[in-house]
C-alpha cells in the first residue's frame, strides 16, 4: 500500500500492462480455439472432396468422347431397328387424295370393299359369323347404308387400321380356316383411335364418331406395348371358336413379320355348346375347296367336338424416326440434304 502511495504513476502503468496481457492472452486463447475448429472442418472438407473424386469420374476429354460414342451407338441401334420395321414385305403409307374432302368417303368406300371380300370369302369357308350378311370384320362403324366417314385427323389411323385387319382376316380365313374343321367368328375389334391419341398427349378421347361404337375396345395398359413419346402402336383383337391347329397356323403366320405386328397375349378358354359348330360339317365342297378337303382329309382331330375359344391381342407397332447422329447432320449439310426433313418424311406414315 505504501508502495503505491509512494510510485503512483509507477502502480498506473503496470496496471494497464497487466490488464493489457489479460486480454490478450484471451484474444489468443479465443482464435486458437477458432482456429483449431476451422482446421478440423478443412480436414473434413478435403476428405469428402477426395471421396467424391473417387466416385464421380472426372469429366476428362476421354470420359466425354466415350459418352459421345455411347451416344451414337444408341442411336445407331434405334435406326437399326426402325429400318427393321420400315423394311417388312407389306408396307402401310397412307396418302391423302389430291382432293382432301374426299379423303374420308373414299376410304368409306374402300372398308365396304374390304367387308365385302371378307363376307365371300367367309361363306365361301363356311365361317360361322355374328351376323350373317353386312358383317363389318372389324370395321362395323364405316358398313352400311348411311353411315359417316371418319373425321378427317382419324382418317390415317383408321385406314392402317383396314390395311392390318385385310391382312390379319385375310389370313385367318384363307389360312387358319382348314377346310376339314368348323370357326366361328366371335368378333374383331379394332382399337378407338381417339383413345390411341389421348394415349399419346392428344385431345381428349371422343370415339371415331364421338361415340364408343361396336367393334372399338380399349387395350389393356399392362399388355400394350405403347410407349408415349417412343413407341405407336395400334391395338387389335380376335376372337373365334376352332381348334389349337387353327390358332398355331395363324401364329405362324403373323410371325412371318410381313407387317410389323405383335402379339401381346393369347388367352384359351373352353367354347360354349354350339349347334352350328358341334353339328356335321357342311355338304361335299366342290372345285378347288374339295381338293383342298380331300388333301387334309388326315388332319382331322382324333378327338372331335373339342373346341375352344382364342382370345388374341395384336398391336401393329410403329417407331418414329431416330434422330440423326452429329455425322450424319454434318453429311446432310455438306450435300445440302435436310435430315429433318428426311426423318419427317420417314414419319409420315405414323398414326398419331
Amino acid at each position: 500500500m505504501d508502495f503505491v502511495k509512494r510510485y503512483p504513476l509507477l502502480t498506473a502503468v503496470l496496471a494497464v500492462c497487466v490488464t493489457a496481457f489479460a486480454v490478450e492472452l484471451f484474444f489468443l486463447w479465443r482464435f486458437s480455439t477458432n482456429a483449431t475448429t476451422l482446421q478440423s472442418q478443412l480436414k473434413q472438407s478435403q476428405s469428402k472432396a477426395e471421396t467424391a473424386a473417387r466416385q464421380t469420374p472426372a469429366p476428362s476429354d476421354q470420359n466425354l468422347a466415350d459418352a459421345t460414342k455411347n451416344v451414337d451407338d444408341l442411336n445407331a441401334e434405334l435406326a437399326d431397328v426402325h429400318k427393321t420395321l420400315q423394311d417388312t414385305p407389306e408396307k402401310i403409307e397412307y396418302t391423302p387424295p389430291p382432293k382432301g374432302d374426299d379423303a374420308g368417303t373414299d376410304l368409306t368406300v374402300e372398308i365396304q370393299q374390304y367387308a365385302d371380300k371378307m363376307q365371300a370369302k367367309a361363306t365361301e369357308k363356311g365361317v360361322i359369323l355374328p351376323t350373317p350378311k353386312n358383317y363389318g370384320f372389324g370395321m362395323a362403324l364405316y358398313v352400311g347404308q348411311g353411315v359417316s366417314p371418319p373425321p378427317v385427323d382419324k382418317i390415317p389411323a383408321v385406314y392402317k387400321q383396314l390395311k392390318v385387319l385385310d391382312y390379319v382376316v385375310g389370313h385367318l380365313l384363307d389360312d387358319a380356316k382348314l377346310p376339314d374343321q368348323k370357326m366361328k367368328i366371335v368378333s374383331i375389334d379394332r382399337e378407338d383411335v381417339a383413345s390411341v391419341t389421348a394415349s399419346v398427349g392428344g385431345p381428349p378421347p371422343g370415339g371415331d364418331q364421338g361415340t364408343s361404337g361396336l367393334d372399338l375396345f380399349v387395350v389393356d395398359p399392362t399388355v400394350t406395348a405403347r410407349v408415349p413419346g417412343a413407341i405407336n402402336t395400334l391395338a387389335f383383337r380376335i376372337r373365334f371358336v376352332g381348334y389349337s391347329e387353327s390358332l398355331r397356323i395363324l401364329l405362324n403366320d403373323l410371325a412371318k413379320f410381313d407387317l410389323p405386328l405383335v402379339v401381346r397375349s393369347i388367352d384359351v378358354e373352353p367354347a360354349q355348346a354350339d349347334r352350328a359348330l358341334t353339328g356335321p360339317l357342311p355338304g361335299p365342297a366342290t372345285g378347288s375347296a374339295a381338293a383342298a378337303a380331300a388333301d387334309n382329309s388326315a388332319r382331322r382331330p382324333v378327338i372331335t367336338e373339342n373346341f375352344s375359344q382364342f382370345t388374341i391381342v395384336i398391336e401393329y407397332v410403329e417407331l418414329p424416326a431416330p434422330p440423326a447422329s452429329p455425322a450424319a447432320t454434318d453429311a446432310a449439310a455438306a450435300s445440302g440434304t435436310s435430315p429433318a426433313a428426311a426423318s419427317g418424311a420417314a414419319a409420315s406414315g405414323t398414326a398419331h
